[in-house]
């Protein structure tokens, strides 16, 4: 561009034929009217169609990523749950082992009661045994004496009443009564 040139000078001039023939300027079939689809430059149409199928790629882009989102959210809650789950489970397990164990001491104890019972019985049994078999031989022994005394005095009576019969000499038991 010159330095005093003005609008319509030959440097604004060549820009401008250059800016209407791309844009459709005409000049007798140049450029034909629509020299922008001729030389393949994006018409209006073709620069919303752009827009609009870049507005409809970034409304996918974000309802991927919200559903991404909302994947990992939900795995992450799920995630949460099994281990608040498992968790649980094994407080149970915990639980009910040391409830088995407890109800076994339970066992043991009363095990160890009723053998100790078991051993206080039997002692008493074989002292009560003892006691009956003493009880019984000390009743023997005194029917025994008995027997004794009594076949003793029995003995003693017929020796006795041996002795007085051969002190008297005959006797005949309800004897006839004689007259002299």
């Amino acid at each position: 561009m010159s330095e005093g040139g003005s609008f319509m000078s030959s440097d604004w001039l060549g820009a401008f034929l250059i800016i209407a023939i791309l844009f459709g300027g005409g000049f007798g079939g140049l450029g034909g009217g629509n020299a922008a689809a001729l030389a393949g430059y994006a018409t209006v149409q073709d620069v919303s169609q752009a827009v609009d199928n870049q507005a409809t790629q970034s409304g996918l882009r974000d309802v991927l990523l919200s559903s991404a989102n909302n994947n990992y959210e939900t795995a992450r809650l799920i995630s949460e749950q099994t281990m608040g789950l498992m968790n649980q489970n094994n407080t149970n397990l915990v639980n009910a082992i040391q409830g088995f164990n407890n109800l076994g001491l339970q066992i043991m104890n009363q095990t160890n009661t009723l053998g100790s019972k078991l051993d206080q019985l039997g002692y008493q049994m074989e002292s009560c045994c003892c006691s009956i078999k003493t009880l019984i031989k000390d009743n023997q022994i005194a029917d025994l004496t008995n027997q004794l005394n009594n076949a003793n005095n029995v003995a003693v009576n017929s020796a006795q009443s041996q002795y007085l019969l051969s002190q008297m000499g005959k006797w005949v038991a309800n004897a006839p009564a004689t007259t002299a």
